[in-house]
């Protein structure tokens, strides 16, 4: 059953806006509005011995916590009423799934910097740590982040900065060690004996040991490294940790050569450190791998771990207990596919991941023998779906469609459930995008995903937009995608189609899903932004056809899709006749260039001024729409008001607009309607669509 959501659902956020926002509610304005008030979940988590899950929905640009036991209805465990900007993340469920612990406030992507105020509130919130008791009442444990519970269930520790709070879920937590630099993970032994402490100290990255029986000890650092160690894991019996022992190559480093990482395994109790095995030259000599993908150590010995040896991400297994040079690791994903997410079956016996196996731009569930076996596929044909956990024996997966963003689905024995009832905006009618490719100047194949205007539109051609996504490690999916903020993107690529644009998103080379070879193409970013070489492809593609109108193209995006915009209007004003930049980076040049020579270092910096939008400002002709929050933390706002000066001396076009304390990714969803309904207008008015009689 679907239900179709009123259109008067976003009254709400287009009751408060911001300064020189479109404060009338057109019919556009209650549309656009509409899509995006569809619920959108993230912070998908489960308990370890029952089936209870956990997320984070945002419905009408309210986030609240819902809580479903193996896929039925969820009830509501939070009671938060405004769209101000407040988030809620890193949730975590104890085992027996009977307490809850989360953050609110702060921002996900730049923990233990000072709290946003997106709503520019008079006392601005505080990234804290809540607890929701078996009882019903709800805790305040204190600031800080990314709440963790022993397994056996008796403590809860997170992070603030570089101090590390433990205490009974049910009492007010204590600092137990302070560290320089910030902690950034936290990991439990089996026994709940130890705590494991990833800590960044910026120039090199070092693992701590707290001992959970003597609170007051010393932590132990295990032996550190000039490089980065991360992703720890402790074996079954709690008496090893497994590790990534990881190094930055210079920007300089030729590919494929050299050994930058490295498996290392740390005995607890002789304080024994040994390399288990290096990664060799060639493809995957550096280590990459998704957020979230962590190391697993299995009850057999073997340590599953990512891996693109082949060129392609996949999930692979070394014995624990062959360490050395003559280890050989057995890779257990197809080859020609990436994964994003996985988890082992609760007896061990099978692999559960999400890959985009048979189709990169197709991602789906599936399960298959740990020890050799075909995969089986677990998700519906309609679905994309990048991530997974587990809740006791429920396998729940978090699902996009193409005309559904980011929704839970639980399968318990083999049942399946949808734990919330699907909804469409009243009067919408979604149109699945085609999935379409096209070759650059240099031959490579360039996959995009192709929006048209649905049936009944006005026969073409039509103006056409570009969407390039920022990142750039990204790729954007037919359907909704599983990050809020391409979800809103996707809302918006639907929305422009409905309005008469054929709009083209494209999946240029620095982004994820195509293997290695593509993620780290030679020239791309500050080394000659050859990524700009599919923007340009994806133009005349749309040039090309005879459903667009030749000079009327346009294009969008932010971030480094901002960047992108930018470049694409100071290098091919002929082509791009307007342009909708979002928080973009206008100036690539870097100040520290350590461990080049003099030569090395003039080369790099050539480079990167030639790589910046603002080094072709002389041949910039079209109009900008630039848009950015005053508190970003990602892309300094600083990168849009040189960029403004700069097209202010030569007299090009532009319109400005600012969110006062709000962030890269804009907390507010009244912020990104009302950036989408100044983006809509610019483009109406620079690329006017011929709208019906």
């Amino acid at each position: 059953m679907t239900v179709r959501l009123s259109l008067l659902a976003a009254s709400a956020l287009l009751a408060a806006t911001c300064s020189g926002a479109i404060a009338a509610p057109t019919q556009d304005a209650t549309q656009l509005g509409a899509l995006l008030a569809m619920p959108y979940a993230n912070g998908l988590t489960g308990a370890e011995k029952t089936a209870r899950l956990a997320w984070v929905e945002r419905r009408n640009g309210i986030r609240n916590i819902l809580i479903s036991d193996g896929g039925a209805p969820p009830r509501k465990v939070t009671a938060y009423t405004q769209d101000d900007g407040t988030d809620l993340w890193g949730l975590a469920l104890s085992p027996d799934g009977r307490t809850l612990a989360f953050v609110e406030g702060g921002d996900a992507e730049y923990p233990n910097d000072h709290a946003p105020n997106a709503d520019n509130t008079a006392v601005p919130g505080k990234e804290t740590v809540r607890v929701l008791l078996p009882d019903g009442r709800t805790t305040t444990a204190g600031e800080g982040h990314s709440p963790v519970f022993s397994p056996d269930g008796r403590l809860l520790a997170f992070m603030r900065g570089g101090a590390l709070l433990v205490g009974k879920p049910d009492q007010t937590p204590h600092v137990v060690m302070t560290t320089p630099g910030e902690i950034t993970a936290l990991h439990w032994s089996p026994d709940s004996r130890h705590l494991a402490l990833e800590i960044d100290r910026g120039s090199h990255s070092l693992i701590a040991l707290w001992d959970a029986r003597n609170s007051s000890a010393t932590p132990l650092f295990l032996p550190a490294a000039l490089g980065h160690d991360q992703e720890a894991t402790f074996s079954p019996d709690g008496r090893s940790l497994a590790f990534v022992r990881a190094y930055h190559p210079l920007m300089t480093a030729e590919r494929g050569k050299g050994h930058f990482w490295s498996l290392q395994v740390y005995d607890t109790a002789s304080g024994a450190e040994q390399t288990l095995w290096t990664a060799p030259e060639g493809a995957g000599n550096r280590f990459w791998a998704p957020e979230g993908m962590d190391l697993t150590w299995t009850r057999n010995g073997q340590l599953l771990f990512p891996w693109e040896g082949s060129g392609w991400l996949r999930l692979c297994a070394l014995s624990v207990t062959a360490p050395g040079s003559g280890a050989t690791p057995r890779c257990l994903t197809p080859d020609q596919a990436e994964i994003a997410s996985y988890r082992l079956s609760v007896d061990e016996t099978r692999l559960l991941y999400t890959a985009n196996i048979g189709d990169p731009d197709h991602w789906r569930a599936w399960s298959q023998p740990l020890e050799n076996g075909q995969p089986v596929s677990l998700s519906a044909p309609n679905e994309q779906v990048m991530d997974l956990t587990l809740a006791g024996p429920a396998i729940a997966m978090m699902a996009t469609s193409p005309d559904q963003p980011a929704h839970p689905v639980v399968l318990q024995n083999t049942v399946r459930h949808l734990p919330v009832t699907p909804t469409v905006p009243n009067g919408f009618t979604f149109t699945p995008p085609q999935v379409v490719h096209f070759r650059s100047e240099d031959g490579r194949d360039i996959h995009g995903q192709l929006f048209l205007p649905p049936a009944g539109t006005p026969p073409g051609p039509h103006p056409a937009l570009i969407f390039v996504h920022g990142g750039p490690h990204r790729q954007m999916l037919p359907a909704f995608n599983p990050m809020g903020y391409y979800s809103n993107a996707y809302a918006m690529n639907q929305f422009l189609a409905s309005r008469g644009y054929v709009v083209l998103a494209v999946n240029y080379r620095s982004g994820t899903g195509y293997g290695v070879d593509f993620r780290t193409a030679p020239g791309i970013g500050r080394a000659g932004a050859s990524e700009y070489k599919d923007v340009h492809a994806a133009g005349l593609f749309l040039r090309s056809r005879s459903d667009v109108v030749p000079g009327k193209i346009g294009i969008w995006g932010g971030s480094w899709g901002g960047y992108l915009t930018a470049l694409a209007l100071a290098r091919n004003s002929d082509l791009f006749v307007a342009g909708a930049d979002f928080h973009g980076v206008h100036d690539m040049t870097e100040p520290d260039h350590s461990g080049l020579s003099p030569e090395e270092k003039q080369r790099e910096k050539e480079s990167e001024w030639l790589s910046s939008p603002v080094a072709d400002i002389a041949h910039w002709r079209s109009p900008v729409l630039l848009i950015h929050g005053d508190d970003d933390f990602n892309v300094e706002f600083e990168q849009s008001v040189l960029l403004a000066r700069m097209l202010v001396e030569r007299n090009i076009p532009f319109e400005d607009h600012v969110f006062p304390g709000e962030r890269h990714a804009f907390l507010r969803t009244q912020d990104w309607l009302n950036a989408y309904l100044w983006t809509l207008h610019f483009f109406d008015t620079k690329l006017p669509v011929v709208q019906p009689n």
